[in-house]
């Protein structure tokens, strides 16, 4: 359902990233990005002069199952399982649409993150500790928690104020 993923967004940007949001930190929601033939859309955006992180948010009231050996995902709807579209796999293509957008803007070397976040509090995720894609997957309340280990990663700043500026104005007026 649209209405409930978009709230599901909308609870991430005005409660779990609220506390960044006057730092260094620029957050876009519901970008949507002209690239080749198609528009790509990414459910937020966060960007700092030393990294960018493209999360996919979903607020479905079903457990997450994440699949190592075949890399699908399964969620339980009403006790069978049903495969569903990987959400760290489609925040993992948004991430390379975004890069290969801003290098269509001359903007390259910029290391970009990606992240599927769970926004509804029923919901389990269930992904083996060996799974690679563990760190790529979390809860709503745990985002500021996993920004804070990214951005502790990133010690050299690639943008300065202007490029940023740049980036922000080409964002806004895709």
């Amino acid at each position: 359902n649209r209405l409930t993923g978009f709230l599901g967004e909308e609870s991430v940007m005005n409660f779990h990233l609220e506390p960044i949001s006057d730092l260094k930190f620029q957050i876009y929601h519901d970008l949507r990005l002209f690239h080749g033939n198609y528009y790509f859309q990414i459910d937020i955006l966060i960007l700092c002069a030393y990294f960018a992180m493209v999360l996919e948010v979903k607020n479905w009231a079903k457990d997450w199952h994440f699949d190592k050996v075949l890399h699908q995902t399964m969620v339980d709807k009403n006790g069978k399982m049903e495969r569903t579209k990987n959400p760290v796999f489609q925040a993992r293509l948004q991430a390379f649409k975004l890069r290969e957008w801003l290098k269509q803007h001359n903007i390259t070397g910029m290391p970009i993150q990606y992240l599927f976040v769970n926004s509804n509090e029923k919901s389990n995720i269930i992904i083996q500790d060996d799974n690679k894609y563990k760190w790529n997957v979390c809860n709503s309340e745990y985002l500021l928690e996993k920004i804070d280990q990214i951005n502790n990663d990133y010690k050299i700043e690639l943008l300065d104020e202007k490029e940023l500026r740049k980036i922000n104005k080409l964002l806004l007026s895709n």
